[in-house]
């Protein structure tokens, strides 16, 4: 959907030097990351598949080897987060090439993101198995979540409704909290306070075996924040919780039960948008000073599953039920206004994988799923209750051959009963060369987005009016690449390119009904991503990202960079207990939506590229006790993500982290 008030992305030059020059198109911090990234490699392990297992590429979602996908990954680990000390999703996909992550104001405020020059709610999100997209708006504002309890964050870019149906059509973020599944009983806690006035305490408790596993957790936040405005000197603060509660326990050798609660609260003091002070006729809106304004979000997503298996676990059936609601108020001197959304889903899905010894061996996997789906939302803006459903059947078969060839194929079809139905599908293969270090990977596919809820419905007559009469938006894409490795894999780079449609696509602004667009909005691009250990202890990785994205008129898509990439550098030193850690994230130039302060009228506007550097250290004093301490925006680079909303300028944090039971956290050094 694409909409005349939506957010934007970052940008950056590398090493706080503004990027000027351009060869071939490219700005020279593109072409300076592009480099980079053929010496880079670990905050983020984009093509660093091989052993590493994801659960977001399949209607199972059960653990397959990422390597075996022929679509475009990316694995962040929760080693990799604490190594960072990155304490949001957010910030964390700004590493993960292909994604635009957009931020309206300050910590906690609305945060979207776009992958491939996708618009907002084209991408599912999906947190331990349940979809978090709001019902409302159709996209998942990151503001609220925090990353401490994430066990890992998987990106598969590329069309996916054949497998997840609708929201999938751009990609699935898989977002795994930790388990406790076959951990020692452990116990953490850390508190770390810095720049703004920020405090942040968790603790957490896990551990299980192959009979039980358990784990709890509390995440807060809180901020005084920053002025957001370009106007006065108000701070705007922010109030985050995150809790997750998840476990399971086998009660027979084939029946197990599985279930998952994640809380997120978020109050995020907010500004007005509109004429500042002093504006005149003509002048742009931006936010301007308010006191007493904010926006308060409650988030509830939980799942049930019992699981059977039988014959070694070959053949697996789950039956489950989601439940995902999200209230939002906002609450101004001027006006309260409360959006309630709940979505829920049960569902059926099986899994049977048989193996033949024949050609150097053979095995498959077919997967078969029916769901049931239920929207509705609520708002003081208009009375009653608006809902919606649909159901789906899909079928998925996975094969590899000899070990070294892998193929999938995915169909499903959606009936909803105000859109009708749609039959969606995906293909991708993946080569894993022998004795080459070579792999080869491509994939196509087909995506829909139902209009949401909003679209369909509207709020309030003559002002957000809804239309029954839209059509989903619809999409057909593919992407080819090849990783390549080198020196025993201490080296690997992957390029991949990609090209996607929009067709249907919906058209909002302020005042009247959404429309479909004529005509087809085009979306092609590279990503290239890259790893090195040069030596042992240092770790490097980077991302570089060309988009070409316009709209049906041929113009240029706001809020998507044009060029976009992350350098990480990583030193551990002390055997290990230490890790010095440098992250650099560059956005190129980007067109933005711009307001008439009085009329609302709006136009265009381009924002400056930009360059954000990231310092942070840790150290084990002891096995149990972490010290660590980062700088954020080192080079008080100034910058906007979204027009007339002002970022945090220059800001250190330090901290303790103290674990009893477990194992010491080197993982994402070795």
């Amino acid at each position: 959907m694409h909409s005349g008030f939506k957010s934007t992305g970052v940008s950056t030059s590398v090493f706080g030097c503004r990027l000027a020059a351009s060869v071939c198109g490219l700005s020279s911090g593109a072409v300076a990351l592009f480099v980079l990234a053929a010496m880079p490699a670990h905050a983020q392990q984009p093509v660093q598949l091989e052993g590493i297992f994801i659960e977001g590429g399949s209607t199972l979602l059960e653990p397959i080897e990422a390597g075996t996908i022929g679509n475009s990954v990316s694995v962040v680990t929760g080693e990799e987060l604490q190594q960072r000390q990155v304490r949001t999703l957010a910030d964390a996909l700004r590493t993960v090439p292909g994604v635009a992550v957009n931020q309206s104001g300050a910590f906690g405020g609305l945060t979207e993101i776009r992958i491939r020059g996708s618009e907002n709610n084209h991408a599912l999100i999906l947190i331990d198995g349940v979809e978090a997209n709001d019902a409302t708006n159709g996209f998942f504002d990151f503001g609220s979540l925090l990353a401490d309890d994430i066990e890992r964050i998987e990106v598969i870019r590329g069309p996916q409704s054949g497998i997840w149906g609708s929201n999938a059509l751009a990609g699935v973020v898989n977002i795994v909290t930790r388990s406790g599944r076959n951990e020692p009983l452990t116990a953490t806690a850390s508190a770390e306070a810095g720049g703004f006035d920020t405090r942040q305490l968790s603790a957490s408790v896990r551990g299980g075996n192959e009979f039980a596993h358990a784990s709890v957790s509390i995440v807060e936040a809180q901020t005084n924040g920053f002025n957001i405005s370009p106007f006065g000197d108000e701070a705007d603060g922010a109030d985050r919780r995150n809790i997750s509660a998840r476990g399971g326990v086998s009660v027979t050798p084939w029946l197990s039960f599985e279930g998952v609660v994640n809380k997120l609260d978020n109050t995020t003091e907010i500004d007005g948008f509109g004429a500042a002070p002093g504006a005149r006729p003509g002048d742009f809106a931006v936010a301007f000073d308010q006191d007493d304004s904010s926006t308060i979000t409650d988030a509830l997503l939980a799942k049930g599953t019992a699981r059977l298996s039988f014959y070694d676990d070959r053949f697996v059936t789950k039956i489950y039920g989601d439940h995902a609601r999200n209230d939002v108020d906002t609450i101004d001197p001027f006006f309260v206004s409360f959006n309630g959304s709940q979505r829920d889903k049960f569902g059926v899905v099986s899994s049977y994988t048989y193996e033949q010894a024949q050609f150097g061996g053979l095995k498959h996997t077919i997967v078969g799923l029916y769901e049931d789906e239920s929207e509705a939302f609520t708002t003081n803006a208009s009375p009653g209750s608006f809902e919606r459903s649909t159901q789906s059947m899909a079928g998925e078969y996975r094969g590899g051959f000899a070990d070294q060839v892998f193929v999938r194929a995915a169909v499903r079809s959606d009936d909803s009963d105000a859109f009708g139905d749609f039959t969606t599908y995906s293909l991708s293969g993946a080569w894993q060369v022998p004795s080459t270090g070579t792999r080869l990977h491509a994939s196509y596919g087909t995506g829909v987005v139902f209009p949401t809820l909003y679209d369909q419905f509207g709020v309030i007559p003559g002002f957000f009016t809804g239309n029954p009469n839209l059509t989903a938006e619809e999409s057909q894409g593919y992407d080819a690449g090849i990783e390549q490795a080198f020196l025993q894999r201490r080296v690997i780079v992957d390029v991949t390119y990609f090209n996607q449609n929009l067709e249907n696509e919906i058209f909002s602004t302020f005042f009247g009904p959404p429309v479909n667009l004529t005509g087809e909005s085009e979306r092609q691009g590279v990503e290239v991503t890259a790893s090195v250990r040069p030596i042992d202890g240092l770790t490097l990785s980077g991302a570089y990202t060309y988009l070409d994205a316009s709209g049906v008129d041929g113009i240029a898509e706001v809020r998507r960079p044009e060029h976009s990439g992350s350098l990480n550098v990583a030193y551990a030193f002390a055997e290990g207990r230490g890790v010095v850690n440098l992250g650099v994230v560059y956005n190129g130039r980007m067109d933005d939506l711009a307001f008439n302060a009085f009329t609302f009228a709006q136009s265009q506007v381009t924002l400056q590229e930009y360059t954000v550097v990231n310092l942070s250290a840790h150290y084990d004093v002891t096995e149990n006790v972490r010290l660590f301490g980062r700088v954020e925006n080192l080079l008080d680079e100034d910058y906007q993500q979204v027009f007339g909303f002002e970022t945090a300028p220059v800001a250190a944090f330090g901290g303790v982290r103290i674990k009893l039971g477990g194992t010491r956290d080197t993982a994402a050094l070795e």
